[in-house]
């Protein structure tokens, strides 16, 4: 018998008329707004927002790579944000991604390339592409991100497509207990162990107290100037971003 299609709909934002939240099997997987791009509603994503403008000058355009595409919030936000970006997005799901461009077509004159395809495969491809100033891994299907995120050889592929400025941001879904965050960051420390890292989310998430979300940044030269204070000033609260000693204390003084 073969497996049944995920159910895809659109779910009106009952907080705004142009919202709209993208659902796979009854999970909620993105939100846009296509009125206002630049409203991330998610709370990961509002995290990735501050990441992504914390890179260079405010405005200046960015090549990025998108590792999981959705409903293209974080490209969206990019266009919006910072005109003349380049942008390129990988999803194996094509069906969605049809579906994603019927329903909220991409902005007109944004320099984005969809492509379909396996994230592990892609990024083998893109070895010899210009670099990137930004490379976000959002991979799952309902909340299980496939094996191969959390390898050495995998993350290192990612870092090794950054420019000399660039930043790996992945989004970790966790229980409690922060296992996958763990393994995640054991995979990157593993792949470059000079670089720097920091981790945002949740306190209650970051305590290991509570499931959720956390955002993990990676940059091999260094993390931008401001980025610690951006995140903790700008929320969701209660937040709490982790770098240095209290870092390595969250992931490693606890095991």
């Amino acid at each position: 018998m073969a497996p049944t299609p995920p159910r895809i709909e659109f779910e009106t934002d009952i907080f705004s008329s142009t919202g709209l939240t993208l659902l796979v099997d009854g999970t909620a997987q993105s939100h846009v707004d296509a009125a206002d791009p630049t409203h991330l509603f998610f709370e990961y994503v509002r995290r990735i927002g501050h990441v992504i403008d914390a890179v260079g000058l405010p405005g200046e355009p960015l090549r990025a790579l998108h590792l999981g595409g959705g409903a293209m919030t974080l490209p969206r936000y990019l266009a919006a944000t910072r005109p003349d970006s380049v942008q390129h997005v990988v999803d194996l799901d094509g069906e969605l991604i049809d579906r994603v461009l019927a329903r909220l077509p991409l902005p007109a004159g944004a320099d984005i390339v969809v492509q379909i395809g396996d994230a592990a495969s892609v990024i083998a491809e893109l070895s010899s592409a210009p670099a990137f100033d930004l490379v976000v891994v959002d991979l799952y299907d309902h909340l299980q991100a496939p094996d191969f995120v959390e390898t050495r050889e995998f993350m290192g592929g990612c870092l090794g497509l950054l420019s000399p400025r660039g930043l790996l941001v992945v989004n970790v879904a966790d229980a409690a207990g922060l296992a996958r965050l763990r393994a995640q960051a054991r995979a990157v420390a593993r792949a470059a162990p000079s670089a720097e890292l920091l981790v945002t989310g949740d306190a209650a998430v970051l305590a290991g107290t509570e499931e959720g979300n956390t955002v993990l940044v990676a940059a091999p030269t260094g993390l931008p100037d401001g980025l610690v204070e951006r995140l903790a000033a700008h929320g969701p609260h209660p937040a709490a971003v982790l770098t240095g000693e209290r870092l390595d204390f969250v992931l490693w003084g606890a095991c």
